[in-house]
């Protein structure tokens, strides 16, 4: 099976995503909202969760504008092969996976582009709605309207962030027990990436050569 390794760019907002996505989720757990009787550590990890909510906001813008001007990582049209071949090749892939064939990853876009960028949205809907939260709510009293309507949608980008969370990290492992090198190529920070080193590996466990 063919494999790529990212720019180290993504690979870095990508772990970034990764790391902050993960906290926040696990942190929402167990906060409480100020003025709701959480203790102190309901109300300490509110207060992480807004930090580490700001932090991820700027890893998402990040990652937008990273998105916008690479060349190497398949642009836009990596997280949003709606339209076109990009499309035609999508549909493929997923006939492909019901029979267990895993897809070729080894150029971007297609099913793992897609839910990458469909991940992608969830987290950055979650991150703005959240930012719009920090911003309207008041340390007592009533939020108002846009307070209202922005928790309410942050609590509905959370449930979809927990899916994403949880379809694709179970997707990483079973590419990983399948013996795809798709882990260690994401999360190797130790060599720079260019497009014309994409190779095709004689097998599954061959590392691409820089």
């Amino acid at each position: 099976m063919k494999s790529r390794t990212w720019s180290l760019n993504t690979r870095f907002l990508h772990f970034g995503m990764v790391a902050t996505v993960t906290a926040q989720l696990f942190i929402s757990v167990v906060m409480e909202e100020p003025g709701d009787d959480g203790g102190f550590i309901g109300n300490l990890a509110y207060q992480l969760h807004e930090l580490i909510g700001l932090t991820a906001l700027g890893i998402v813008a990040l990652h937008w504008i990273w998105s916008l001007v690479s060349q190497s990582d398949g642009k836009l049209s990596h997280l949003f092969p709606w339209f076109g071949e990009n499309r035609q090749r999508v549909k493929t892939e997923i006939k492909q996976a019901f029979y267990g064939d895993f897809p070729d990853s080894s150029k971007p876009g297609g099913l793992a582009g897609l839910i990458h960028g469909l991940g992608f949205l969830a987290v950055s809907g979650a991150a703005v709605t959240g930012m719009l939260i920090f911003l309207t709510f008041p340390a007592s009293g009533d939020p108002g309207l846009i307070g209202d309507i922005a928790e309410e949608m942050h609590e509905g980008m959370a449930t979809l962030v927990w899916a994403y969370w949880l379809g694709h990290g179970s997707a990483a492992i079973l590419h990983h027990l399948a013996g795809h090198d798709t882990l260690k190529q994401m999360f190797r920070f130790n060599n720079r990436y260019s497009p014309n080193d994409d190779t095709e590996n004689a097998g599954s466990n061959n590392v691409i050569k820089h």
